[in-house]
């Protein structure tokens, strides 16, 4: 496992813990005041990290793009439907959409990134 894919499982995992507290437990923040660009930054970052675990050669770019995406919309997916069965919190077709496009400018962040190293 490269430190890529590691920072990837971590991150994965603060999501988890602040995704599914809740929402009574939740401290007031005005860190993400729009909530859907918050979702959008958090799979973003999520995005990046589990494409370029995934990624160690040209060969496999689009393969590496294809999964890292499929994980982190999945895991998005997943978390909005566990949502449901946690007091005070809600899944939301919003957060949804929120989620796939942040998982979406992530991988688009690598690609660009990589095309741009290869010239």
């Amino acid at each position: 496992m490269n430190r890529y894919f590691i920072a990837a499982i971590l991150w994965s995992g603060l999501v988890l813990v602040l995704t599914l507290t809740p929402g009574k437990s939740m401290p007031d923040s005005s860190l993400f005041t729009y909530d859907k660009l918050g979702h959008m930054g958090i799979f973003m970052i999520q995005a990046y990290l589990f494409v370029s675990g995934i990624f160690f050669n040209k060969k496999i770019v689009t393969k590496s793009i294809l999964w890292g995406l499929l994980i982190s919309t999945l895991y998005g997916a997943l978390i909005e439907i566990g949502q449901e069965y946690i007091p005070d919190r809600g899944m939301e077709l919003g957060d949804l959409i929120a989620n796939i496009a942040g998982s979406v400018i992530g991988v688009s962040i690598f690609y660009i990134s990589i095309k741009l190293n290869w010239q």
